[in-house]
This record gives C-alpha cells, sequence and structure tokens, in this order.
C-alpha cells in the first residue's frame, strides 16, 4: 500500500442524516435542522479512522472522493423543497471531490390529499451504492472504499465487494447506529460521535 492511501467516501445520505437526527438531536427534531455537511463529514471520518486504526501506512491516509447517494423531491409536486435540495447539491458540490447521484423520490398514489399521511420514498438509491461499491472496489482505483451506512439492505453487496475487490472496504457511520455485518467476514467500522456530528453538521439555511 502506497504512503499516502487514497480513500473513497459512499454516503448513503438519507441514512446517515436521518441516523443522525434520531441519535443525536432531541425528539421531534425537523430533519432539516439536522443535516450533515457531506464532504466535513467524510473528512471527519478519514480522521477518526487514522487515530483509532494506529497504522503507519494509514496515518497519512488522503481523502480522495466523496460520493453521495440520495433522493431528490419532485419539482412539481414539491418545489419548495425541490429547490432547497438544488442549493445543498450546488453548495456540496463546489468541491471538485464531491460527486452527487440522485434519483427522484417516489410519492404514494394519493399524495397530496389531506388525509394521506405516507411520505415520498426514495427508490433505488441502495442499488446505486451497492453497485458502484462492488465497482470500485474491483477497480482498485482507490486504495479504501468506506461505506457510510446503517442500512443492512447493504451487507451483501460489502459481501461481494471485499470477495472481489482490490481495494480495501470499510464502513463508517456513527456511534449508537446499526453496524453491518456481511456474513462472517471482520469489516473495519469507524463511528462518529455525538460530538462530531456536532462538528460536521451543515447549518446553512437552504430554504
Amino acid at each position: 500500500m502506497p504512503d499516502e492511501p487514497s480513500v473513497v467516501v459512499l454516503i448513503d445520505y438519507q441514512n446517515i442524516h436521518l441516523t443522525a437526527r434520531d441519535l443525536f438531536a432531541p425528539p421531534g427534531t425537523d430533519a432539516r435542522d439536522t443535516l450533515v455537511d457531506p464532504l466535513a463529514f467524510a473528512e471527519r471520518l478519514v480522521e477518526v479512522r487514522a487515530e483509532r486504526q494506529q497504522l503507519p501506512e494509514q496515518k497519512n491516509a488522503r481523502l480522495q472522493a466523496v460520493k453521495i447517494y440520495r433522493g431528490v423531491p419532485s419539482n412539481q409536486r414539491e418545489p419548495q423543497l425541490y429547490s432547497a435540495n438544488q442549493r445543498q447539491a450546488a453548495n456540496w458540490s463546489r468541491d471538485p471531490r464531491v460527486e452527487i447521484t440522485s434519483r427522484t423520490l417516489r410519492y404514494p398514489a394519493n399524495w397530496g390529499e389531506s388525509w394521506c399521511q405516507e411520505r415520498p420514498r426514495e427508490k433505488g438509491i441502495d442499488v446505486l451504492v451497492a453497485l458502484d461499491l462492488v465497482d470500485l472496489a474491483q477497480q482498485g482505483t482507490y486504495d479504501v472504499v468506506i461505506l457510510a451506512s446503517h442500512d443492512t439492505d447493504m451487507e451483501p453487496a460489502i459481501e461481494r465487494a471485499l470477495y472481489r475487490g482490490r481495494s480495501k472496504v470499510e464502513t463508517g457511520g456513527w456511534q449508537g447506529g446499526r453496524r453491518l455485518k456481511p456474513g462472517r467476514r471482520n469489516v473495519w467500522h469507524t463511528a462518529l460521535d455525538g460530538a462530531d456530528f456536532v462538528k460536521v453538521r451543515d447549518r446553512r439555511n437552504y430554504w
């Protein structure tokens, strides 16, 4: 492994964002008040990882890319939320290391009716994350591939990436969140705590 291992962090954004809210914010806190800055999150993840692994070859690991995966509100159905989402994306992607992959949310058939309580849901995001995780691990472009998610649906993809990959595959997330365990494989996991959450929050007003 080179003296400065290259690292890419894949962020399952809604999962990381809402898990942080549920773990560290007071009950009832609006999701828009607990946004996570993806680049700051990835940088802190790599920093804490180096501190805890205590391996000389990982001390100078460089964050080379951050890949964000998230759902996008419909411009027709939720124009204000869509605009806020676009402002977030524009701000986050100002750093050339950041790449955002998105898909429009799936809305319930009765969306807009006063009695409809079901919220729009992401569809296909987990598949995109899984595919990129396996592809990046197989390509070996980066020395280390870190998946930031607590979604257990990702475990088969991690297992495949570990089995076929040329890169080192790890996971990351929040202390107190569900740790992914792909099969019987031992995977390094870096967990950030509440103090880290305070450091990596995105406090900009996009609304």
